[in-house]
């Protein structure tokens, strides 16, 4: 900008600015100005209700009769204007007019005044002035009932409208006013010289405030010029300065691109940008055909219950971002996505970063899916009898402590099976393990057909089994354990032939133990031995 340009955008700011602050303190004087004028609005509007009352009640009996004052005549302009009580005694008649205008008379003060008036009065002592005959014909124009002004000599003149009622009507019908005409009014006459002290004293703050801001925007305006010489000295060093930087960002662009994990930078809700890696991922070629397939990067995310290492959008209430930057240093967390119908885990990690005006999330997902499955897969081969490929007994120590604890918390039956082939021994010595170990395979399998989807199965050891039952109290788990024992007493062993098996079972008591539930069903399965073998035991 050249510096003509320069004075003339200042000098531009400075008018402007001076005129918007000049506004308000425009409008402040003028409210406080006319604050003052409504304290004398309502000392008069209060003066003239209290004389619209007064009037009120004489109006009510139609005048009231009292006794004169020493030479008191009656008004000549009412009728029955006196009322003879005896011979020493006559009232003469009070109207509201002549009530008003008497006290008009007594309360005349310095500082205050009032009277009644009208254009068409009835009494020539109530002729208007001219600023009643003015304010009158004001209120009679425009249809307010009150007019006021402050005249040169620091006099304020209210004038109130007095309306015409049905008590008026029978003195002033025959002047043609009918209900609800405006027939005169009372003015009221105030000292507004500490008014005007006021005024005069709002009006001159405001000037000195006027003042005040003149300088003060021309030594704002003077410290923006010479900032905006000191700016131009800096202009070809920050423009130098910014070819290096978008330099550096192409070049961190194309490192980031060519990073294999997923990079994301959010807001907390919105998706600010993602790396190639991730757009080349869903099949999108930029951020914006993204958002317009996923409002939140969440939305990519598998929901798998029952696996708090899975975060979902919403985590125990927290949203997942914040849930992440909470707990991914003290839990394996995890996100699984979709992608041709196969499954691909990732470990997310977040970072905060701070910028003048707002706060963002660094966001990166490392693949790990062959980590993943490979650790699920040694999970399985740790929780499972290599032999009968049911649960070991590690793990089924794991699923009854669950369902014991699921059992309390729901106050559902649990039972549990415990059973033992019978005499194997006598086929490992006379077949050798190879033809056992084929008969524990088919074992297995004949306890997988006979129990339930829910029911959970393991080898104990040995030639031993156990089946959980959940929601399955002792009579049906004796029913079932019945069914095993048959199915095998049927069943033809490879080698073998015939063989049985000893079944104890017992549900479990509330608020016990595992040691105690288990040690309760292996009695039984003792005592099945112990009766003769190839029966069921309840205990």
């Amino acid at each position: 900008m050249s510096k003509l340009n320069k004075y003339i955008v200042l000098c531009t700011i400075f008018i402007i600015s001076t005129l918007t602050l000049f506004y308000p303190i425009d409008v402040f004087s003028e409210k406080g100005i006319e604050l003052q004028k409504q304290i004398l609005v309502n000392q008069a509007q209060t003066h003239f209700k209290d004389q619209v009352n007064t009037r009120k009640w004489n109006a009510t009996y139609g005048g009231v009769y009292v006794k004169p004052l020493e030479g008191q005549k009656p008004n000549p302009y009412l009728k029955n204007n006196t009322l003879k009580v005896d011979e020493n005694l006559t009232l003469i008649k009070i109207n509201p007019a002549w009530m008003t205008r008497q006290l008009s008379e007594i309360s005349n003060i310095k500082g205050f005044h009032f009277r009644i008036t009208s254009l068409i009065p009835i009494n020539p002592h109530n002729k208007a002035t001219p600023f009643e005959e003015r304010a009158l014909k004001y209120i009679g124009k425009t249809g307010e009932k009150e007019y006021y002004e402050i005249d040169k000599n620091s006099n304020f003149n209210y004038m109130g409208a007095l309306v015409t009622t049905k008590a008026c009507l029978p003195c002033h019908k025959h002047q043609g006013y009918k209900l609800g005409d405006v027939r005169g009014g009372i003015s009221i006459n105030l000292d507004s010289t500490e008014y005007d002290a006021v005024a005069s004293s709002i009006k001159n703050r405001a000037l000195i405030l006027k003042v005040f801001v003149v300088f003060f925007l021309l030594s704002i305006i003077l410290l923006i010029y010479k900032q905006l010489k000191q700016n131009e000295k800096l202009q070809s060093e920050v423009n130098r300065r910014t070819k290096e930087i978008e330099s550096t960002k192409q070049l961190l662009q194309q490192i980031i691109d060519t990073d294999a994990s997923f990079i994301v930078l959010a807001d907390g809700q919105n998706i600010i940008y993602a790396n190639k890696t991730i757009l080349e991922f869903t099949g999108y070629s930029s951020i914006v055909e993204f958002k317009n397939s996923y409002q939140y990067l969440s939305d990519m995310f598998d929901k798998i219950d029952n696996n708090k290492d899975f975060i979902q959008t919403y985590n125990n209430g927290v949203h997942w971002i914040e849930y992440l930057k909470k707990e991914q240093d003290s839990k394996n967390l995890k996100v699984r996505i979709q992608k041709n119908g196969e499954f691909r885990y990732f470990r997310p990690y977040a970072k905060e970063v701070r910028t003048d005006d707002r706060t963002l999330y660094l966001i990166t997902f490392d693949e790990i899916t062959n980590e993943y499955e490979k650790i699920k897969e040694l999970e399985h081969m740790a929780s499972t009898d290599p032999l009968t490929k049911l649960f070991n007994r590690s793990k089924l120590n794991d699923v009854l402590d669950k369902e014991m604890a699921l059992s309390h918390a729901i106050a559902s039956p649990l039972s549990i099976i415990f059973l033992d082939i019978d005499n194997f021994k006598l086929v490992n010595d006379t077949y050798g393990h190879d033809v056992g170990d084929k008969v524990l395979v088919d074992i297995a399998k004949i306890i997988k057909s006979v129990t339930r989807a829910n029911d959970i199965a393991a080898r104990w050891g040995g030639e031993e089994f156990m089946v959980t039952l959940q929601s399955t109290d002792a009579a049906i788990a004796s029913i079932l354990a019945e069914k095993l024992r048959v199915a095998v007493e049927e069943y033809t062993f490879a080698i073998v032939g015939r063989l049985t098996i000893s079944l104890g079972v017992t549900e479990y008591r509330h608020n016990e133990s595992e040691e105690s539930f288990i040690k309760r069903v292996d009695k039984a399965l003792y005592e099945a031995k112990e009766k003769g073998r190839n029966q069921v035991v309840v205990k």
